[in-house]
């Protein structure tokens, strides 16, 4: 009995080792997991697909174009500046060229809703507004038509030879903001403006805004036309202003008054230390009978 004992022991080892022994079932697949690509992806194309290719990018792995600020294009998973609009945010190239994967200028507005606060395609560019926009983006204040944006001003708030960016600020009738000039230098920037009557032959002008500005455009532009002015040679608007909102210099220092302001007592007692400025034409001046009405001999309203 001890030999068949031996002999089924002997039998049991030899099938622990064939079992041990026996090699894995490769399957359908060739031994390779999906997704386990071989040789290793490397960085150029990093990402291993479901069909063991080497990719720049999968639905479930975008990583690679993320830290290349770029987005996945599923179809070819490739990277690519762009698949839609949204996922263009300069103002100047807003819009997705689907055909190239590219962002491009706008060229509707449509094309600038991902770009927020600037919802209105002008010349390209998504901007906050346009003077054409005005009523519906600036709610109630003016578009500055230098940078499209909305400003603070109240529309038709300002007066003649206030200062403004765009013609829907001057309040008057026929007036436009007009860029003027202090000693043949911009005044105060080339970007701002102050509100002029425009006049024809049947419209002429009116005292103290006598001098003719000729053929200039307005900051809104076109059309030029010809404006009731100032001598800027030598009076800025703010001056004006001054005199005739009767402003008083009590120091007597001309410090005291805005740039190019003169402080001075009138004639006949009429005024003491009061703003005023230079003048060759009692027009130039306030309308008469009022104190400042004069330009006498020492040359400034008033005198």
């Amino acid at each position: 009995m001890r030999w068949v004992a031996c002999f089924l022991g002997l039998l049991i080892l030899a099938t622990g080792c064939v079992l041990e022994d026996k090699p894995v079932d490769p399957g359908s697949d060739g031994g390779i997991d999906a997704g386990m690509c071989d040789p290793p992806c490397t960085d150029a194309t990093p990402v291993c697909n479901a069909n063991t290719e080497c990719v720049e990018c999968t639905a479930d792995d975008r990583g690679y174009c993320a830290k290349n600020m770029l987005v996945c294009k599923i179809e070819t998973s490739e990277c690519v500046e762009c698949v839609a609009s949204s996922d263009c945010n300069d103002p100047g190239a807003s819009r997705c060229d689907t055909s190239l994967n590219q962002c491009d200028a706008c060229e509707s507005n449509e094309d600038c809703m991902g770009i927020e606060g600037l919802s209105v395609c002008d010349a390209g560019t998504c901007v906050q507004c346009t003077p054409a926009t005005e009523p519906e983006k600036c709610s109630g204040t003016s578009c500055d038509p230098a940078t499209l944006t909305c400003t603070e001003t109240i529309l038709a708030s300002r007066e003649t030879c206030q200062r403004c960016v765009s013609d829907s600020e001057c309040k008057e009738a026929g007036n436009r903001c007009v860029a003027m000039t202090y000693q043949d230098k911009p005044y105060p920037d080339a970007r701002t403006g102050f509100c002029l009557k425009t006049f024809t032959m049947g419209d002429p002008c009116q005292q103290p805004y006598f001098v003719p500005l000729l053929g200039r455009e307005s900051l809104s532009g076109p059309p030029v036309a010809n404006f009731c002015g100032i001598d800027e040679a030598n009076v800025t608007c703010l001056a004006v202003l001054a005199l005739l909102n009767n402003v008083e210099c009590l120091s007597g220092d001309d410090s005291e008054c805005p740039e190019s302001g003169l402080c001075r007592d009138f004639i006949d007692g009429l005024a003491e230390n009061r703003c005023t400025y230079r003048c060759d034409d009692p027009l130039q001046c306030k309308k008469p009978p009022v104190a400042g009405s004069t330009c006498g001999d020492s040359g400034f309203c008033g005198g």
